[in-house]
């Protein structure tokens, strides 16, 4: 087997092996809560280890089921900070900005916002 064979060979075998394990992730996950686990901890837990889009995805449900929880919308902020997901974190930003106007974490969440969408008045200096 010459490189360029045994190369596309070895692609080909990791990227099978990617699509299963990500197929596999989807069809046995189940929510925090169905396990009995705080969804924010598992969240912190995924991002304290590089694993955002498994932050995001354990937030999203836990939203769904708790949409005035404001913990899980900080934290979803945060995750989507990590991601670079500007689009999603203005949207929420505003969502959450009537509730937590007055708190420190208003400033974090504006300075986040400053670096992802700095044309977006919502994250203007005061």
């Amino acid at each position: 087997m010459d490189a360029i064979t045994a190369l596309t060979a070895s692609f080909g075998l990791m990227s099978a092996y990617y699509i299963s394990r990500t197929l596999w992730r989807k069809a046995t996950y189940k929510k925090p809560q169905a396990r009995g686990i705080d969804p924010v901890g598992e969240a912190e837990v995924f991002l304290a280890y590089g694993r955002t889009s498994d932050a995001v995805r354990v937030l999203q449900d836990a939203m769904a089921d708790e949409p005035h929880n404001l913990s899980i919308k900080v934290t979803l902020l945060r995750a989507y900070s990590t991601e670079g997901n500007g689009k999603a974190y203005c949207r929420l930003a505003r969502d959450i900005q009537a509730q937590v106007k007055d708190q420190p974490v208003w400033f974090t969440i504006q300075e986040a916002g400053r670096r992802l969408a700095p044309q977006d008045p919502l994250f203007a200096k005061a």
